[in-house]
């Protein structure tokens, strides 16, 4: 009758347990990226409504320049027209806050479309390595577990099958 010869039970159990704690790792992170995509969407909305108000402000001050540099231009100092190079500075400024404003709205926009399409790529490719994290890996350190027992229970029967190192 041939025996066993078992050594290395203690690095099974290490194995076993450094495959456990990559099993909740994982686990940990793979939550961690989901609560990120939320929070991800979440600030999303939240700039975009920041753009839209600040679109609004914009033209509100687009509409209040060009109200001045006209105001500046029907005013005639003596027989000449006013001077109006700060009226058409602030103007320009005001267009350009409002052109940085819708620039960024769109932009946000963009990315609230474009955000649900990247989130189902990721839950694609995410998804089998879940359900890897939760069944199989589970599977396999359970089938660690028995196999473990039975050669320890084994080294009990036959001592002379090798030590536990």
């Amino acid at each position: 009758m041939s025996t066993a010869q078992v050594h290395a039970l203690q690095r099974l159990a290490e194995f076993q347990a450094s495959l456990q704690t990559f099993r909740d790792k994982a686990k940990d992170a793979m939550g961690a990226n989901s609560m990120e995509i939320n929070r991800t969407n979440d600030w999303l909305e939240s700039q975009l409504q920041m753009w839209k108000g600040e679109v609004r402000r914009a033209e509100e001050a687009v509409f209040v320049a060009k109200s001045e540099l006209t105001r500046r231009r029907m005013m005639r100092i003596g027989d000449r027209p006013a001077d109006t190079t700060e009226q058409e500075k602030a103007l320009r400024k005001a267009q350009a806050r409002l052109e940085h404003a819708e620039e960024k709205r769109d932009n946000t926009k963009s990315w609230l479309i474009k955000f649900p399409d990247a989130v189902q790529e990721y839950d694609g490719q995410a998804k089998p390595f879940q359900d890897i994290l939760e069944f199989e890996m589970a599977k396999m350190i359970f089938f660690l577990d028995e196999k473990r027992a039975a050669l320890e229970a084994y080294q009990r029967v036959n001592p002379s099958a090798g030590g536990m190192s």
